[in-house]
């Protein structure tokens, strides 16, 4: 994968891991979270053979990992499809005769009302999770590492197959964390690209992590 921002030198991720963009440039940085957000075409992504990609279905913006609220959310409808998808017969059928069970209990109840009351009961288990509230427990996702991991996971799990972007993972994570987490995404065999506003001493490069830097000048040093 070859990225390109404006006129700048040239990204190119050839294997799994960590690749920290990193800029003391306000305009540098908003062009980037704006470039993987689809808003602006500052970044431009193409192939090893140069062949053009879409910029929205190449990358996952999660954005900050606090402040971009409920980010868990939009995963849902992966989760649950995997879940389905990977459900075992004898698990499937055990769902299926305990909500055949609670459509009878209710039919059954909607006849002493003095109303012609029926209700359509679906066996499409992914709307039987949604109606049941499926989430993930948010008591589990207060930190900003658990809420990295399970980005990941999710990706990992559902194979996803495209690149989450997540920014200002430095204000959260310390050193060992962010270790921990390089050591994490290259066992996955994922890409997670991270977006740091700060200066070129940045607070520790992790193992097997790649650092691009683009001063407050608008210079590479990469």
């Amino acid at each position: 994968m070859i990225l390109s921002y404006l006129t700048h030198k040239k990204w190119q991720f050839d294997s799994a891991g960590m690749k920290i963009l990193a800029t003391k440039s306000p305009v540098a940085y908003r062009d980037l979270v704006q470039g993987f957000q689809g808003k602006k075409q500052t970044i431009i992504c193409s192939s090893d053979e140069y062949e053009t990609l879409d910029i929205n279905k190449v990358f996952d913006f999660v954005g900050d990992p606090l402040l971009s609220g409920d980010i868990m959310t939009k995963y849902m409808c992966h989760i649950i499809k995997s879940y389905v998808t990977n459900l075992d017969e004898k698990n499937r059928n055990k769902i299926l005769t305990a909500f055949h069970n609670l459509e009878s209990t209710l039919q059954d109840s909607l006849l002493l009302e003095d109303l012609p009351l029926e209700i359509n009961f679906d066996e499409d288990l992914k709307k039987l999770l949604k109606m049941v509230g499926l989430h993930l427990d948010h008591k589990m996702l207060l930190e900003p590492y658990d809420i990295i991991e399970m980005v990941l996971k999710v990706h990992e799990i559902c194979n996803l197959k495209i690149v989450p972007v997540i920014c200002n993972v430095a204000n959260y994570l310390d050193s060992q964390q962010l270790n921990e987490l390089s050591k994490l995404v290259k066992q996955m065999n994922l890409v997670l690209i991270l977006i740091e506003f700060t200066d070129q001493n940045f607070k520790f490069i992790p193992k097997n992590a790649e650092f691009y830097y683009i001063d407050e000048d608008l210079v590479d040093w990469y």
